[in-house]
């Protein structure tokens, strides 16, 4: 189930630099290609692709990764990842490394017989439902007829490849409101989530300071085990209610992620992040058990935004993903914000004088292999633009979702290179919207945003907090090209694709399997088709001079330009990893 996120905005805008690009690539590319595999012919047999890789003037072992580490003000080295940027501007979220402390928060009311609405009774037996969901492993989901789900904790281990710890602690019993749910609804007004969480910290605190604290238990540790990383917050606090979900109902009873106002308490800690969602979210499917809306919604706790658009015009991600319509696995840039993945880095550069990278990739969900081919001037981040590639299939965390589908998406079914454009450029500090961070070190010490999202039409704030386009110039008329955070490539383009449909699914014909090419020349049915310049320009290549009102002023740096040639050359089964492929890249 979608939901929607509530952004601290960056409450200060001050005079930055410009960034601008080199070349890096070469000439421009004269020879344009057709889009869709259905177009190439060429079947590598594994012998060729064999020669091909021995052959390679640059394979894995030549490129470095990308970093995810920065140096902060005394030279000490620090994490690099969406919790850096939340953390700069006073709003920290769920440490996607090492250890946390998840309270998960069982929250009822008193019974309303006059209320129709209230139909969800908080019953030991629904009360397992949330331990499970939260904490169950592989085969206790088993028995209980979840069948190839994973709960939110595993989701997690597994999806991090180890690094993020997430240890949810479901209360023993259920924290009851004093008043029916109509009461807290009056109460609460528009802060459904904020007041239940502070009402359970608050409870908690009571409990732990009775008897052997009460029904807590002897063993319960105080509140500031739930602050994990001391800095004065409970990590995360997930408040899941036993009253129905309104469909459509973004502020009340619904499911999302948002945060507190309040300061920050080393000895008593406070909280700032927290989850609000019903519990019928996880009873309407697996039997009882469904994690999807509650992994979606932790996803948003460690940083990551919606990949849908809110104003429903376009699909960039094309639903295939856990942050747009639920489902699967993480993909390659989501880990990599997060400090999940490192990919391997080439550059243009890297590719002059007629060399060829040919470079094997690992299924992602099980290896966190990745690529990044680089813009000009790349900051060696996530927090930049470039492409990211990874080989998809039915196989480890996505298997059951891909094979099966989730509610009305359906997943891949074969394996392929999924490949995305990023754009994740970031700003705050002394750094305005219209301008980024180039130098890493600079990035984590004072950025706090980034500069677009996935929502059409100047983002979800408007265009100078989380929104930018590319300016196309038709007889002295200038078109808004919106530009998305993240947005797939596809192999085939139909009429019909995420730029023009909000409801747009990908399908195993946008992977790129073995024989199919992608290439990156100005005319290019891709560039026409999914660059926002239309052309392989990158973004980056207009600069924002100014503003007047949502109109701006630039300069096109036509140099900056993408001249990339990608060619799938095999892809095969492994036993260990379900899938490898192996990718040639020339100029």
């Amino acid at each position: 189930m979608k939901s929607k996120m509530f952004r601290f905005l960056a409450g200060l805008l001050m005079l930055g630099f410009v960034s601008g690009c080199v070349n890096n690539g070469g000439g421009d590319s004269t020879t344009s290609s057709t889009a869709g595999g259905s177009n190439s012919t060429t079947q590598t047999t594994t012998q060729t692709t064999t020669s091909a890789a021995a052959d390679a003037d640059i394979t894995n072992a030549d490129l470095e990764k990308a970093q995810t580490t920065y140096l902060d003000e005394n030279g000490v080295e620090q994490a690099l990842n969406m919790n850096t940027l939340y953390s700069n501007k006073n709003a920290p979220h769920l440490n996607p490394l090492g250890d946390q402390h998840v309270f998960v928060a069982p929250f009822s009311f008193v019974k309303n017989p006059n209320d129709p609405r209230d139909t969800i009774n908080p019953t030991d037996e629904l009360l397992n439902h949330i331990r499970l969901t939260f904490n169950g492993t592989e085969e206790e989901l088993a028995a209980v007829g979840a069948e190839g789900i994973y709960s939110v904790s595993e989701f997690y281990q597994k999806s991090s490849y180890g690094l993020a710890n997430f240890e949810a602690y479901v209360m023993p019993t259920w924290i009851q409101y004093e008043g029916t749910a109509k009461d807290f609804e009056a109460y609460a007004g528009q802060n459904a989530g904020i007041s239940a969480a502070q009402y359970c910290r608050d409870w908690y605190i009571k409990e732990y300071n009775k008897a052997n604290h009460g029904v807590l238990g002897e063993d319960a540790e105080s509140i500031d085990f739930f602050d994990a990383d001391k800095d004065g917050f409970i990590d995360l606090m997930w408040v899941v209610y036993a009253y129905p979900y309104t469909s459509g109902d973004t502020s009340f009873w619904w499911a999302y992620v948002t945060y507190t106002g309040q300061m920050a308490n080393p000895t008593t800690p406070t909280v700032k992040t927290l989850g609000w969602a019903s519990t019928q979210f996880m009873t309407e499917a697996f039997n009882g058990y469904d994690p999807h809306t509650f992994i979606h919604e932790t996803g948003h706790t460690f940083g990551l935004d919606d990949y849908y658009d809110y104003n429903n015009t376009w699909k960039p991600v094309a639903s295939v993903d856990y942050m747009d319509q639920n489902m699967g696995d993480h993909n390659a840039f989501s880990k990599f914000s997060l400090g999940w993945t490192q990919p391997w880095v080439l550059k243009e550069e890297d590719l002059e004088g007629d060399k060829t990278a040919v470079i094997t990739l690992r299924a992602f969900t099980n290896s966190g292999d990745c690529l990044v081919l680089a813009s000009p001037n790349y900051n060696n981040t996530a927090f930049d633009e470039y492409f990211i590639l990874e080989l998809v299939g039915p196989t480890g965390l996505a298997e059951r979702d891909y094979k099966n589908g989730y509610q009305n998406t359906k997943g891949f079914t074969v394996p392929g290179i999924r490949i995305f454009h990023v754009d994740a450029r970031a700003y705050g500090g002394p750094v305005t919207h219209d301008n980024y961070y180039t130098d890493a070190d600079k990035l984590g010490q004072t950025g706090t945003d980034m500069r677009v999202s996935n929502t059409w039409g100047g983002g979800r704030q408007g265009l100078q907090l989380d929104g930018d386009y590319f300016p196309l110039e038709d007889n002295g008329s200038v078109t808004p090209s919106y530009m998305p955070l993240l947005s797939i490539v596809e192999a085939t383009i139909k009429d019909t694709n995420w730029t023009n449909s909000s409801s747009y699914s990908a399908s195993n014909s946008s992977l790129f399997t073995k024989g199919t090419r992608l290439n990156l020349t100005e005319s290019s049915n891709w560039c026409t088709t999914y660059m926002p310049s239309k052309t392989n320009l990158w973004n980056k290549a207009c600069q924002t001079t100014g503003w007047t009102g949502n109109t701006k002023q630039y300069t096109i740096d036509e140099d900056c330009r993408a001249n990339y040639r990608i060619r799938v050359l095999d892809i095969q089964e492994d036993p260990e990893y379900g899938y490898t492929a192996q990718v040639q890249i020339t100029l």
